[in-house]
């Protein structure tokens, strides 16, 4: 029997003992990371033979903007010399090694522990495999209860929480019916549950005013959560979190009426977030208003939120390699050159994609050179 197949029992099995459907989230769950049947332990995700393609491999604009971001958040720690530096959500490890290459080049002490936090095994063993090969000092962890609370923290990640398994809602007749995953013949398929929610998710009564009868969306009940581990971890620091997703408002708009739910596979994005777990990837965008009150509930500080093409376009060590590429003028620089393009234009990346800024336990400000980009005041 086929991975996918057995994945597709155990998912039967559990419907079964919950009455014949089992709530989204729990399905995307069994979906993405159960144990050596779920997506991320089993398929080639990231890069031209995956389903996907982030933006660590496309180049490295990434690294280099993220390195002058540790680096404005290094000096305003006070320039420690024995820092920590997280990477969670690794995927192939190519950002981590990049960032650390990059690193090596600043004036500044080199972290002391460098962490890279992957939950799926298959992930972690190519990154071991890299970082040996790199000879780069990386200690590998399944999860952030592995860490231990540190002073002088940074962690970011690239692409983490829009993977966390949601909880998805069917708003009609005045209330908010959790919808859950049903068998019809051998297919999965969407059901309503019969009796609204008890508790429903916390969205602006403005927004719901304007929505139409039967609107569709999603929420993400694990934010709060994993705010709540980094505050552990973090005794004072900075978090980077870079992910596609919106504001509250335009989350929830009324045009909107599905959602944000895609599935990924074979480089292409469809709805079919059903269809044979285990063969793809399952994401929802981030609501980032709702990811700064769960980071701000556990003494998180909200610094900036702004687009990520704006961040890349006034990071300095960007710029500083677009203009050598721009005056090569060869092959391999105008391909980086377009890579950077679908990274930083808003028909691209640059727009969807967002960068938001938090700090604990310092007094810490936001990067001066993207002062005028924030856009804090929208969540």
């Amino acid at each position: 029997m086929s991975k996918e197949n057995r994945l597709t029992d155990i998912i039967r099995q559990r419907m079964d003992s919950a009455d014949g459907a089992l709530p989204f989230e729990q399905f995307m769950q069994a979906a993405l990371y159960e144990p050596g049947l779920g997506y991320y332990d089993t398929k080639t995700v990231f890069g031209e033979k995956g389903d996907f393609v982030t933006a660590s491999e496309l180049g490295p604009w990434l690294s280099l903007a993220m390195a002058d971001l540790v680096f404005d958040a290094w000096q305003q720690m006070g320039e420690p010399k024995q820092w920590t530096l997280i990477e969670q959500g690794s995927g192939s490890g190519q950002q981590m090694a990049a960032l650390l290459d990059i690193l090596s080049q600043f004036s500044m002490d080199q972290a002391g522990t460098v962490i890279s936090v992957e939950h799926c095994s298959q992930l972690r063993e190519r990154q071991s495999q890299l970082f040996t090969e790199r000879d780069l000092d990386v200690r590998l962890v399944a999860s952030l209860d592995e860490i231990e609370a540190a002073e002088y923290v940074i962690y970011y990640s690239n692409e983490l929480p829009d993977a966390f398994p949601v909880s998805c809602f069917h708003y009609k007749d005045g209330g908010f019916f959790e919808r859950s995953v049903a068998m019809q013949g051998d297919e999965f398929c969407w059901s309503d549950a019969d009796e609204p929610m008890q508790q429903a998710p916390d969205i602006s009564p403005a927004l719901m005013k304007n929505w139409p009868d039967s609107y569709k969306s999603e929420w993400n009940p694990a934010l709060a959560g994993w705010q709540k581990q980094l505050s552990s971890v973090i005794k004072s620091g900075f978090i980077f979190t870079v992910d596609y997703g919106y504001s509250h408002q335009e989350y929830y708009r009324e045009a909107r009426v599905e959602g944000t739910l895609l599935a990924h596979i074979g480089q292409t994005a469809t709805e079919e977030v059903l269809t044979q777990p285990g063969s793809r990837d399952i994401t929802a965008h981030v609501d980032f208003s709702a990811l700064v009150k769960a980071g701000r509930d556990c003494d998180l500080t909200a610094l900036l939120w702004m687009s990520q093409g704006g961040w890349l376009a006034q990071s300095p060590s960007v710029q500083s390699l677009i203009q050598s590429l721009a005056a090569q003028n060869d092959a391999v620089s105008m391909h980086l050159l377009a890579h950077a393009k679908r990274m930083l234009m808003p028909f691209g990346m640059g727009e969807v994609f967002k960068l938001l800024v938090q700090s604990k336990g310092i007094e810490a400000k936001k990067p001066g050179y993207l002062n005028q980009f924030d856009h804090l005041d929208a969540l």
